[in-house]
């Protein structure tokens, strides 16, 4: 796989474009052939000294990997040419039995599994640290209060634990699929030309010894038109995509100017403008945003190619390829950079309290009001002014009330009780234990895969 690295290489995992490269396929490929050859021999279908013999002739070097490329488009798939270049580095008494009982098509999806597999345990990795960083921004942030908002506008109090342990949640629906998936989703392609399998490998249980060499597992029958173990795969790719992306739409939103109450890492030469040097752009945020929307883009690709006609299908196949593997190198990029932007997230309550400020008179006035209810007349008129004041000058209302009352009622304003009724934590409804639920699942995640330090 060629991935353009001015266009496409920000969007990716670091090191996907080795996993997924044009090199590593052709090793894929030549794996799985060597692996057929092995069983084949230890089952006595095959001479003794063939596996040995196959290995050393089929160098991984020896193979022109341009040639093979150019001569793609002759059958429709890589290989073909593959295998052709194979059989000529082979001596001709052991050629008939390089590439026996098989079809090109499970060369092909045999060797994307194995390759995408490696992906996926790099998606896992991250979005485990990824969870663990939320689980520390929760506990830091249990207690500091920011206004909710519902389309987009201020509505009441939240905490900003509460809004990351819903990015946590988010994370924690799609984190255990995708370890299925890495675990057993990844399935050995070995149908033969019609999907019918071989009588002899499968009296041996050839498969189940193959896929154990693999690393792969073994499906039902040969699934060469039953798609349904790419769509898995890409629908999980999917939903992770989701997830992400609707961490960094907070974010994003949160980093605004006017909003200020977030900002991404402090990473030297990330977020500069080319023309604005006082910009801090969340740079992060949008090259997994970017990443997100192309893996739904592939995943309407793949739902168009589940249903496929016949015993092999003639271009949905084919369709599949691309947006499969771009898609993971793409999840696996947005994974890496959200355990980044979680890991060192900068917050700012300062900033999270005036902006809550601006709008509190509308979860503040009844219960201020019930409050000074002996002193109604004195203080309404204060609750009014202060309202005003902070709409028509964008000042926080408590900001504004505080001093009001302080010059018209000393001993009302150094009222214990009245701090109670200020706080904004008392209007964040079940915000506390929310965090606490989420902290217990993170930490039972990170239990069973050994994170926790």
């Amino acid at each position: 796989m060629k991935i353009n690295r001015l266009i496409n290489q920000p969007f990716v995992h670091p090191s996907i474009s080795d996993d997924l490269s044009d090199r590593l396929f052709i090793q894929a490929m030549l794996d799985f052939e060597l692996a057929i050859v092995s069983v084949r021999e230890k089952n006595h279908l095959v001479p003794h000294n063939t596996h040995q013999q196959s290995k050393q002739a089929l160098a991984l070097d020896l193979f022109d990997i341009d040639v093979i490329s150019a001569q793609t488009y002759l059958g429709g798939n890589a290989a073909i040419p593959f295998v052709a270049q194979a059989k000529a580095l082979l001596p001709s008494d052991i050629k008939p039995y390089f590439h026996q009982t098989l079809t090109s098509q499970d060369v092909i999806d045999t060797a994307m599994m194995m390759m995408l597999k490696t992906a996926f345990q790099r998606i896992n990795q991250d979005l485990i640290v990824a969870l663990k960083a939320c689980g520390l921004l929760i506990e830091r942030h249990d207690t500091t209060p920011m206004s909710g908002r519902t389309l987009m506008q201020q509505a009441l109090p939240i905490t900003f634990g509460a809004k990351v342990s819903q990015w946590a949640v988010s994370l924690m629906a799609v984190v255990p699929n995708l370890q299925k998936i890495e675990q057993s989703g990844f399935y050995l392609q070995w149908g033969g030309p019609v999907g019918m399998s071989d009588e002899q490998n499968e009296q041996h249980d050839l498969p189940q010894q193959v896929a154990a060499l693999l690393g792969l597992s073994v499906p039902l029958l040969p699934w060469h038109t039953n798609r349904q173990p790419i769509h898995t795969i890409a629908s999980t790719l999917d939903a992770c995509a989701g997830a992400m992306e609707n961490i960094v739409e907070d974010i994003a939103l949160m980093c605004q100017s006017e909003l200020g109450e977030v900002s991404e890492p402090a990473i030297a030469g990330m977020g500069g403008s080319s023309s604005m040097p006082h910009k801090r752009n969340p740079v992060l945020c949008a090259l997994i945003k970017a990443a997100t929307l192309r893996m739904h883009g592939h995943m309407s690709v793949i739902s168009n190619t589940t249903a496929q006609p016949f015993e092999r299908a003639l271009g949905q196949w084919h369709a599949s390829w691309v947006p499969l593997t771009e898609g993971v190198a793409l999840v696996a990029g947005a994974a890496s950079y959200l355990k980044t932007l979680l890991q060192d997230l900068q917050v700012y309550p300062k900033r999270m309290d005036a902006n809550l400020d601006l709008n509190s008179d509308a979860y503040l006035i009844k219960n201020l009001q019930h409050h000074f209810e002996a002193n109604e007349d004195q203080i309404y008129p204060l609750i009014a002014q202060a309202s005003h004041n902070a709409h028509l000058y964008h000042q926080g209302f408590v900001a504004s009330f505080l001093p009001l009352l302080a010059a018209a009622s000393p001993s009302l304003h150094d009222d214990p009780a009245l701090l109670n009724v200020l706080s904004p934590l008392n209007y964040c409804g079940a915000a506390h234990r929310q965090c606490q639920v989420v902290i217990n699942a993170i930490e039972k995640i990170l239990s069973d895969t050994n994170l926790i330090e």
